[in-house]
């Protein structure tokens, strides 16, 4: 199993202080994700918001991320193509790879804010396509100099994207899917990795949705063992195993909270429906990471034969958790629970 650092910052001024000093926190931490033996640095895109809106524009978070570290994989869970042109974003995330000597993980999806969409004034109702032809596009011009374009939402010819990425024929990519089965499928068929969020189902759903996905990809001929499944975990590692279970439970509903504030903000539109369990539910059921170090450990065994995920990225820095409490749990989950499950 690897494991990945994942930063989607909820940020509460009360706790948090200053916004400088959230982004020196949210920085060192992930920089430190290298020294601890982290394979991956993900960062998530939000706007509008402090439910995620402090990485607006994750290239700029990872580049500062690649200044800083030699080793670790620098990766999108997800960027937002649907609200750009995409070849804004192949310009960017091509010079990411470069500054970062093609440390570079492409993970892309539609996002589930309505309001984003609502504020950048693209339909709604076009975002899976928006995505997936900006996927084609932006796979298409890092392959090609130049390249050309002609399709429902964006034409051009004769372009050259400079500059190209550093990894041939381009960097990896990774598909954000939660809830439909179609997502799964098509993300198997087109050969790209797998981001999935534990919390959202229980995990025999999402384990039945893993399976689909598998089997699309082996029929379109691509080898299922050599594509990668990951999903994201909730953690809370301390020495007391009730510390860890109250503190994390208060995180949990915080954080509900706060994502359902954004879903809702300006239109009562949503995209999908992603009402949590109760924090006692997520805990039976293995989908938050909460308790001692062998709690952590069980929990993502779990996981990893329930599901037969290859990596877990994992929050340590949420839901109003003080940073001391955060850094202590990051620190006894490298230490205790990673070398456990390489």
């Amino acid at each position: 199993m690897k494991f990945g650092i994942f930063s989607l910052p909820t940020y509460y001024e009360e706790a948090d202080g200053s916004v400088n000093d959230f982004y020196q926190r949210i920085l060192t931490l992930l920089e430190e994700a290298e020294e601890r033996g982290f394979d991956y640095a993900w960062a998530n895109e939000h706007h509008f918001h402090p439910y995620g809106g402090m990485i607006p524009f994750p290239p700029v978070l990872l580049s500062a991320v690649a200044a800083r570290t030699k080793r670790i994989r620098l990766g999108t869970s997800v960027t937002l193509p649907p609200l750009y042109h995409p070849l804004h974003v192949a310009e960017a995330y091509a010079m990411l790879d470069q500054i970062s000597g093609g440390r570079l993980d492409f993970g892309v999806g539609r996002g589930f804010v309505a309001f984003d969409y609502a504020t950048f004034g693209v339909p709604l109702e076009e975002a899976q396509e928006r995505l997936l032809e900006s996927l084609e596009v932006i796979l298409g011009c890092w392959q090609n100099r130049p390249f050309s374009h002609h399709g429902k939402y964006v034409n051009f010819d004769d372009v050259s994207v400079l500059p190209a990425p550093i990894q041939k024929p381009h960097p990896p990519v990774w598909m954000a899917c939660t809830s439909n089965p179609e997502g799964f499928a098509y993300a198997g068929r087109h050969g790209f990795n797998l981001l999935t969020v534990v919390h959202v189902f229980p995990m025999e759903k999402l384990a039945g949705l893993i399976k689909l996905y598998r089997d699309a990809a082996a029929e379109a001929g691509h080898d299922p063992a050599k594509l990668q499944v990951s999903t994201h975990y909730q953690v809370l590692c301390s020495e007391s195993r009730e510390q860890a279970v109250s503190q994390g439970i208060q995180a949990i509903k915080r954080y509900g909270e706060l994502n359902s504030a954004a879903r809702q903000q300006g239109s009562a539109t949503l995209i999908g429906r992603r009402d949590r369990d109760n924090p006692e539910e997520l805990i039976e059921g293995g989908r938050v990471c909460l308790g001692r170090p062998d709690d952590c450990v069980a929990v993502l065994k779990r996981a990893q034969e329930t599901l037969g995920v290859d990596e877990v990225d994992c929050t340590f820095y949420f839901g109003g958790i003080d940073y001391a409490t955060a850094q202590r749990s990051y620190e006894l989950f490298a230490t205790e629970v990673m070398p456990k499950l390489r």
